[in-house]
């Protein structure tokens, strides 16, 4: 099952829908009257209904085939206020080398923000702040459900699905601070989707291959499997001390190929296309403009 948001009114107001086939079908068209299901804005709010709802979901699916699909399309994030976006630094061992780091002795952490989410098709704005824009696709894992001291061994089952998240960067604003509250956070530093996942659907992380074009040509290529710190035992260790709640946002980190570590870097600039992909979620585009 995949779960997207739409805009679907003024103001930036947004409903869940499916997609199947091809077709984006409104939630609110399959519910029955007076469901909980109806109303739902995007994928977390139906995962703070607890596992019940979503299974009740994958039960309406196959009446998708049946219901009318959206004709205007316009995607907003799968999640659009999410409690938490946190990421994670230096996770694959070819990116390290590529930017001259140094392997981390502990998980790397940093936030984002909801202020830095934009949807697939929305632009990512390079502010003049910053010569040095970069992107880092990444694997997204979507909580399903709230979530404290879980164990690894435990910590799928806290997996409501996944997406796709670029881990835009101001390279030289990141490399002036101690912290990378600007160099991470700005906004449209996020983008997301263009779809949720369901877990249920998913298949093993290690499986996954993540890749990103830019304007056509392939810049990063590696399978989910090279993360140095596996997704369970980053969900563990997170929430040894923050508590994860539905629809919160784990970017797991980027594999090598990103432009920091190029002999020659050009970096992004208004114009340019980037294309994140897993093939079993989708591919989530987004133009830089000025």
């Amino acid at each position: 099952m995949k779960m997207a948001a739409l805009y679907t009114g003024e103001n930036k107001q947004t409903s869940l829908h499916l997609l199947v086939d091809d077709r984006y079908v409104a939630v609110d068209s399959l519910a029955e009257e007076g469901s909980r299901l109806r109303g739902l804005a995007d994928v977390g709010a139906l995962f703070a209904l607890g596992g019940d709802a979503v299974e009740e979901l994958r039960g309406l699916e196959s009446r998708a085939a049946d219901a009318p699909a959206v004709s205007d399309v316009r995607l907003a994030p799968p999640v659009t206020r999410p409690s938490k976006i946190i990421c994670v630094g230096l996770n694959y061992v070819a990116h390290i080398e590529e930017t001259n780091s140094v392997k981390p002795e502990s998980i790397v952490l940093f936030s984002k923000y909801a202020s830095s989410l934009v949807a697939d098709g929305e632009g990512v704005r390079k502010p003049d702040i910053t010569s040095q824009l970069d992107y880092e696709a990444e694997l997204a894992v979507v909580i399903g459900r709230r979530t404290s001291g879980v164990s690894a061994q435990d910590a799928m089952s806290a997996i409501g699905g996944f997406t796709l998240i670029n881990d835009v960067s101001a390279r030289d604003l990141q490399k002036a601070e101690k912290q990378w509250v600007r160099g991470k956070g700005l906004d449209t530093f996020a983008p997301l989707g263009p779809v949720v996942l369901d877990a249920a659907s998913a298949p093993a992380i290690e499986d996954m291959r993540l890749t990103l074009s830019l304007n056509g040509e392939v810049r990063q290529d590696a399978l989910c499997s090279l993360m140095i710190t596996p997704v369970p035992e980053l969900i563990a260790h997170i929430s040894q001390y923050i508590t994860l709640e539905p629809g919160d946002i784990i970017a797991t980190g980027t594999p090598a190929g990103v432009i920091l570590g190029m002999d020659d870097p050009v970096f992004l600039q208004p114009g340019d296309v980037m294309t994140v992909s897993i093939d079993e979620i989708g591919t989530l585009t987004n133009p830089v403009v000025s």
